[in-house]
């Protein structure tokens, strides 16, 4: 039986932890102990509460770059790892301390991780990892430099000044040095959780894409009846107030899950026609009963609508879904909602013109055959499969490590 670190450091909701839980069932359906590392761990509390293992918090050291606008447009994974500590010396050093520390009391056999650099820098050269994310978390490390991922776009930050940050900061601690900011990230197993439509490093990509850990939806025939949307937001954007707004007054009928309502909110949202949930449903049943779908863009949505052949509606909060929404639009599969159609008249124009495109319905309808046709992926046999492969391989290595 092995011991399994697995969880992420950075974002937020619960995409994430839905993509984890999955796996780690199937691991310790094979036998062995898992313990949880995570961020954000009070916004997964109601989550957690049904799991009982072991759980590790992690250091948290998201601030601003110096120098930089806090409004600054990130354009490569180094600008994220900067945001999250890289950037700062005795940052970085903190946190790697940190790690070292929580590594040495859990000793893990292996490290599952989603979107985790700076526990992928604290492993390096010392614990086998494998990576599960979707594409825009797991960059292509294969260069000595992480690729832009937004067209036009300038890194905000010089990768010398970075890996030597790391350097320093490895140095300082009596652990491997890279000589790449990119080394660390080639781990034992690197698996994309998303589709290939969604992934901004597609046309560079090598590490396999094995499809959303959840599963993709069979295509749909079109809704039946008069048009129908769901839409699944979160209260802590501030935008999403307004949008709240534009849907109790649009007059469409539909269903509503936002993450944070309350029982105030929830009564100030009545009205005929508008189905308020007070807890998460399951796509596969509200997307057949949908026309369009409304979110922010989170992967794992926009790969079941995708899939499922239902147009969307965008309102993306960060660069990541942002850029999946992008990636759906190009396809012909969805709109944008701006700050100018973010409003009730203008939400009602956007709404009302996804929901009776006969055109987006087709085009939506096609790409969901297109995925289908495709080879049929089963990804958590693939995630356990590779996790059995690296533990094999890791601990053939130590026996003959030791009898040398």
């Amino acid at each position: 039986m092995a011991h399994i670190l697995v969880g992420y450091e950075l974002g937020g909701g619960h995409g994430h932890l839905y993509r984890l839980l999955p796996q780690v069932r199937a691991l310790e359906a094979r036998g062995h102990r898992v313990t949880f590392f995570l961020r954000n761990i009070r916004e997964n509390a109601e989550l957690l509460a049904g799991e009982h293992r072991a759980l590790l918090p992690v250091p948290d050291l998201v601030a601003n770059i110096p120098g930089a606008p806090s409004a600054a447009p990130l354009a490569t994974y180094l600008d994220i790892m900067c945001v999250a500590g890289f950037y700062d010396r005795q940052t970085l050093n903190a946190g790697i301390l940190t790690w070292k520390t929580l590594l040495e009391q859990a000793k893990p056999d292996l490290v599952l991780a989603d979107h985790s650099p700076l526990l992928l820098l604290a492993c390096y050269g010392r614990y086998p990892v494998v990576q599960v994310a979707d594409g825009f978390t797991l960059p292509p490390a294969h260069g000595a430099q992480f690729p832009v991922f937004r067209r036009g776009g300038r890194p905000m930050v010089d990768p010398n000044h970075v890996l030597r940050v790391m350097q320093d900061v490895q140095r300082q601690n009596g652990l491997p040095v890279p000589q790449s900011v990119t080394e660390p990230f080639r781990t034992a197993g690197r698996l994309v959780c998303s589709l290939p439509d969604l992934d901004p490093y597609a046309s560079m990509r090598r590490d396999p894409v094995i499809g959303p850990i959840n599963g993709l939806q069979q295509p749909l025939d079109a809704a039946e009846g008069p048009p129908h949307f769901f839409a699944y937001l979160d209260l802590q954007h501030q935008a999403t107030w307004s949008l709240l707004q534009g849907l109790k007054d649009c007059g469409m009928s539909g269903e509503l899950y936002a993450k944070g309502m309350n029982d105030e909110l929830h009564r100030a949202m009545q009205r005929p026609g508008l189905t308020i949930h007070r807890e998460f449903q399951p796509l596969t049943e509200v997307l057949q009963r949908s026309s369009v779908v409304i979110h922010h863009g989170s992967n794992g949505t926009c790969c079941a609508a995708l899939s499922a052949g239902r147009p969307q509606l965008f309102m993306p909060t960060q660069m990541e879904s942002r850029l999946m929404a992008e990636s759906v639009i190009k396809r012909g599969c969805g709109q944008l909602l701006t700050c100018r159609n973010n409003t009730v008249s203008g939400l009602r124009e956007a709404l009302e013109g996804v929901a009776n495109s006969r055109i987006m319905a087709r085009r939506a309808t096609a790409v969901a055959q297109e995925i289908h046709a495709r080879k049929p992926q089963k990804p958590i046999d693939r995630v356990v499969d590779t996790c059995l492969t690296v533990l094999h391989e890791h601990s053939g290595a130590a026996a003959v490590g030791a009898a040398n």
